[in-house]
């Protein structure tokens, strides 16, 4: 067996100093490359005892595993289009500032519209806080529309919501949209257009840049998340199929991802010139509202055991979230429905305002739902 060649270190003080540029030459590899990472290694090796080499070694290879695998899955995630050009690192000091991005894109497509369209339509704000609400807690109202569940929101708000996992730095949550291509009203004047299109395939526009800003304020605040940029509605038929397929491979890849949330918009419309935008204002900035659907078993739905939990979950994350942005969160939807809910214990349908909202009330939405919702992970994991 060939030895290693190692020689006394001369003092402590040179022991300790080697480990320390070691350590910075394993972490600088990221931004640097190999080759200076070894030329200093080495270089250093020299004087570092025998135990200390290996420790140090099994770190440098155990988090360049933890690199690879990042990578990994952003080369996984990252689809073509417009959402390279978004700033992944970028960390929310502020989150009323919005993004440069999104206020360019918005002031082309209000041009657009105004130049373009006739506004035939009126829209209409409204701020949902207890509307049509069934069963209510404090901040927490739920619409039960299901056909016989009945519900105790405050013994479950009294139990609370466990999160099944200790690192939450690992990828525990999984953002997704089934319906990408949903997208806003490019004006904020009250009104809106019949010929203008309810739907765009560019996903710095839709869904996916709303599903953004929570993805990069989770990643800020240190959740790990994965942010599936994927269109699955370009055929509106058999979406859910698709996203489906694509959840449970993430899951399979990916065991640690236990909360999955599917971003959507609704839609509410009065009649055909009346449309309704759900509104709040958090610091005196328009905020879309939103509304979480949750499932349960029952009429035609079946093979969804997991539903309890995920009410739960969804009760509790509304409290927090209505705690930190009072009035940001509709009632809770509960209904006899499964889509992928079924896939995790902790699975929700999010809808971020309506058709009438505008992008930048959705995205602001987005960041504050970000924040509650690592706040809340970070205060129940067990």
């Amino acid at each position: 067996m060939k030895k290693r060649l190692h020689l006394k270190p001369s003092s402590g003080v040179t022991s300790i100093i080697s480990c320390i540029i070691v350590l910075f030459s394993y972490f600088i590899t990221v931004n640097y490359g190999a080759f200076l990472t070894d030329a200093v290694g080495r270089c250093a090796l020299f004087s570092i005892p025998e135990g200390i080499y290996i420790t140090i070694k099994d770190f440098r290879n155990r988090f360049f595993e933890r690199i690879e695998m990042h990578q990994s899955d952003m080369e996984y995630f990252q689809r073509e289009g417009s959402i390279a050009d978004f700033e992944l690192k970028r960390q929310f000091r502020d989150l009323t500032v919005t993004p440069d991005d999104i206020t360019e894109n918005e002031a082309i497509l209000r041009d657009d519209f105004l130049k373009n369209y006739t506004g035939n339509g009126t829209v209409t704000e409204k701020t949902y806080i207890a509307y049509q609400a069934t069963d209510s807690y404090e901040n927490v109202h739920v619409r039960n529309v299901t056909v016989d569940a009945d519900i105790d929101v405050e013994g479950i708000l009294t139990n609370g919501c466990g999160l099944p996992f200790k690192d939450y730095a690992e990828p525990v949550v999984l953002i997704y949209h089934t319906h990408s291509t949903e997208c806003y009203n490019p004006v904020d004047n009250g009104k809106f257009s019949t010929e203008y299109p309810e739907r765009n395939e560019d996903i710095a526009l839709n869904m996916v840049r709303v599903g953004e800003e929570i993805a990069a304020v989770l990643r800020a605040r240190g959740i790990g998340v994965i942010h599936d940029t994927t269109v699955y509605d370009t055929v509106y038929t058999g979406a859910y199929d698709k996203s489906r397929t694509a959840v449970s491979e993430v899951l399979s890849r990916y065991p640690s991802v236990v909360i999955t949330l599917d971003v959507h918009r609704d839609a509410i419309h009065y009649d055909d010139t009346t449309r309704v935008k759900p509104v709040t204002e958090i610091d005196n900035i328009k905020a879309a509202q939103i509304m979480i659907i949750a499932g349960a078993e029952g009429g035609n739905v079946d093979s969804f055991p997991s539903w309890e939990t995920n009410l739960s979950f969804a009760l509790n994350l509304m409290q927090k979230v209505n705690t930190e942005y009072e009035n940001l969160m509709k009632p809770v939807y509960f209904c006899n429905r499964r889509y992928n809910m079924d896939l995790t214990p902790f699975s929700l349908l999010v809808e971020v305002g309506t058709d009438m909202n505008t992008l930048s009330e959705a995205a602001y939405s987005g960041r504050l739902f970000g924040d509650a919702l690592a706040e809340f992970i970070k205060e129940n994991v067990q």
